[in-house]
């Protein structure tokens, strides 16, 4: 669908009706969260600026302990946590921003990338994310350095994450929180990799950030019993999802429900993201009508070990 068309759509949606049946019906009384990688601050300003004369912005620490003394009496009306995922060093250029409209955010960070020059999997030059995604973990490592010449531990000449120094001028405004190490989709992982991604990032970001890392978001979204019960050992009061809904006092705290923002949406974009119709159809049409996404699976038989 191209720009044109699908801002025709989502003008649609707007004008619908939709998005304010949700909004008042559905999500009022129930906390959203917003998920974005590495928006731009004109952008991320357009969105708070319009999310802020609808929403509350309230933290995810503030969701979490709502959940676990089962008290929602102080939740406010159409409450929303903003969260960023991976850690990026554009997100440092946020900060500005979050201040001016009083948010303060979780960025989920991958605590092996963050404070280095070390690169996303997902970013290595010329590649397409989704030929390497169903891949068991030691089998995506080999073909990522087979065919682009791609290394988790190699330092390149340009950094994509945040350092030290822009976390720690961030942290009085920003909640960072786990990501796993190497950002790896965990299903494909075997144990001893998937239970070492969630336990050495808790370990990492509480020696880097002299403080409890309590929260923790699956790599693209994917998680089986394994990842939850491993989040939950690890220690972490918390995992969030890209599954579609709302959360409430009854939510599992390990399978938070969330809608993913594009960085570059426009408002009506955000509206129909926000609201979890796009998000919602695309679940549908792979064959979930609860909104939970479909969770990648290795392709031909291949097991977690490699």
């Amino acid at each position: 669908m191209n720009n044109l068309l699908k801002e025709i759509v989502v003008f649609l949606v707007k004008y619908s009706g939709l998005p304010f049946f949700i909004r008042t019906y559905i999500a009022k009384k129930r906390v959203s969260i917003s998920v974005y990688h590495d928006p731009k601050p004109d952008v991320l300003e357009k969105h708070l600026n319009y999310l802020s004369k609808r929403y509350n912005f309230i933290t995810l620490d503030c969701l979490v302990n709502a959940i676990y003394s089962r008290n929602w009496a102080g939740m406010p009306s159409n409450s929303l946590v903003i969260t960023l995922d991976d850690g990026p060093k554009g997100n440092y250029s946020l900060l500005q921003v979050f201040k001016r409209y009083n948010v303060t955010p979780t960025i989920y960070i991958c605590s092996q990338i963050v404070n280095s020059s070390r690169h996303y999997w997902f970013k290595a030059k010329n590649i397409e994310p989704d030929r390497f995604k169903k891949l068991s973990n030691s089998h995506r490592l080999r073909a990522l350095n087979e065919s682009l010449g791609f290394n988790p531990v190699k330092e390149y000449d340009e950094r994509q994450a945040l350092n030290q120094d822009e976390i720690m001028r961030m942290k009085d405004i920003v909640d960072f929180q786990s990501h796993s190490c190497f950002h790896p989709i965990l299903t494909t992982c075997d144990d001893d990799e998937c239970k070492r991604e969630i336990v050495q990032s808790k370990t990492d970001m509480e020696a880097f950030s002299k403080e409890e890392c309590k929260h923790f978001a699956y790599p693209n979204g994917d998680y089986t019993e394994r990842e939850i019960t491993l989040v939950r050992k690890a220690g972490y009061l918390s995992a969030r999802t890209i599954d579609v809904g709302w959360n409430h006092q009854n939510s599992n705290p390990y399978e938070l429900k969330a809608q993913v923002i594009t960085d570059n949406a426009s408002v009506n974009l955000l509206i129909a993201q926000l609201n979890g119709i796009t998000q919602y159809l695309r679940c549908f049409l792979k064959g979930s009508v609860t909104g939970k996404r479909p969770t990648i699976k290795l392709q031909n038989g291949q097991m977690r070990n490699g």
